[in-house]
């Protein structure tokens, strides 16, 4: 482990540890007795630590990010799909939230075992997170609650996808050539064959509850160095570039029906396929222009909000420290927060929690 990777693990695992139990914690009774007000309050306080994780991506750990192509707009609600190159896709995808998204609004599908985490699994589950267990019968149900869920709180999420389910390494190479082999298909380089069954799924529910304007196909590339896993982040291994290249569709740009979904979402990644292969044995950049400077935010605003977020966010820290150190009280506290965290954690998750208080206000 490296100073930098030693900081980056210790800034944002404690941030995320003490903004779940001093921010959000305390919002916890709000959320039960008014749910729509209460997921707003959550996603403010969220979005203030997400400003912080992509400042501490970017200033600290040097992660220039390289966007082109046409983004979705930020009122927008829609699925995003992405190929998943390595295991922070999703961290650093935040970069392109700021800048050309909603970060309050940004939701993402992630492996169940993130949200035992403590600290920032407690935080990512208060965020609604959607927490996959790789068994359909299961995940089918969790999806449901967690869209039924952000219809009824009158929320509009962009839910990131990784239609392939795990990120490409030599193993899941092998894995995905031998799919493509049994189901006659062709063998990629760049990508892993999607599977398209929670793909479609999770397109019939938001279309169900009116929750999909949109399809953002998004290409993520590393032109310089891959952080394949937690390994190269402790080493202070990361990419001094990320670039998105983005594709924008409408919800009537996309079949209605499952085989038309399947096909459709299969034809994208052979698109991505191409297209990544262009990219990694060109000059390492996406042929399309940089996205418009009128469809994302400005750089100087972002600039602000890192500056912002950074001194907001170590003076915390400093404080909150002092504060466990000398305060009785604060310690009780703490203990007690955490602990509600890990019992609502063991028994359901606060998908289940936050899911369960739009039902007991309905007639």
């Amino acid at each position: 482990m490296n100073f930098k990777g030693f900081l980056f693990i210790v800034l944002l695992g404690y941030s995320s540890t003490l903004g779940a139990i001093f921010f959000i914690g305390p919002l916890i009774p709000l959320v039960y007795f008014q749910p729509a007000l209460g997921r707003r309050l959550l996603d403010q306080m969220i979005w203030l630590w997400q400003v912080y994780a992509v400042a501490v991506v970017e200033k600290v750990c040097g992660v220039k990010i390289v966007i082109t192509g046409k983004p979705m707009p930020e009122q927008e609600s829609g699925l995003i799909l992405m190929n998943h190159r390595t295991r922070f896709d999703w961290l650093f995808m935040m970069s392109y939230q700021l800048r050309c998204g909603s970060l309050r609004h940004f939701k993402i599908s992630l492996k169940k075992s993130l949200k035992n985490v403590p600290g920032p699994g407690w935080a990512m589950q208060s965020a609604g997170y959607i927490f996959l267990h790789r068994k359909w019968e299961i995940d089918q149900k969790i999806m449901t609650r967690c869209i039924s869920y952000f219809n009824k709180v009158k929320h509009k999420p962009q839910v990131l996808l990784f239609p392939e389910g795990t990120d490409l390494t030599p193993n899941t190479m092998k894995r995905s050539d031998k799919y493509a082999k049994d189901n006659d298909l062709e063998k990629y380089d760049y990508v892993l064959h999607p599977r398209t069954a929670g793909f479609v799924f999770l397109m019939e529910k938001m279309r169900e509850y009116n929750l999909l304007d949109s399809v953002l196909d998004v290409a993520v590339a590393y032109p310089k160095f891959i952080p394949q896993n937690e390994k190269d982040i402790l080493q202070g291994k990361f990419p001094s570039e990320v670039h998105f290249n983005v594709k924008l569709y409408s919800d009537v740009d996309v079949p209605l029906d499952k085989d038309g979904m399947d096909k459709w979402c299969r034809d994208r990644w052979q698109q991505k396929e191409e297209q990544l292969k262009k990219f990694y044995l060109g000059d390492r950049r996406f042929s399309e222009p940089l996205v418009d400077p009128a469809r994302q935010r400005r750089e100087d605003y972002v600039q602000h909000l890192f500056t912002f977020s950074l001194i907001f966010w170590n003076i915390f820290q400093v404080a909150a420290t002092i504060f466990l150190l000398y305060a009785p009280v604060v310690r009780w506290y703490t203990l007690l927060c955490g602990l509600g965290f890990v019992l609502v954690s063991k028994y359901g998750g606060m998908g289940k929690f936050l899911a369960s208080t739009v039902t007991q206000v309905e007639p």
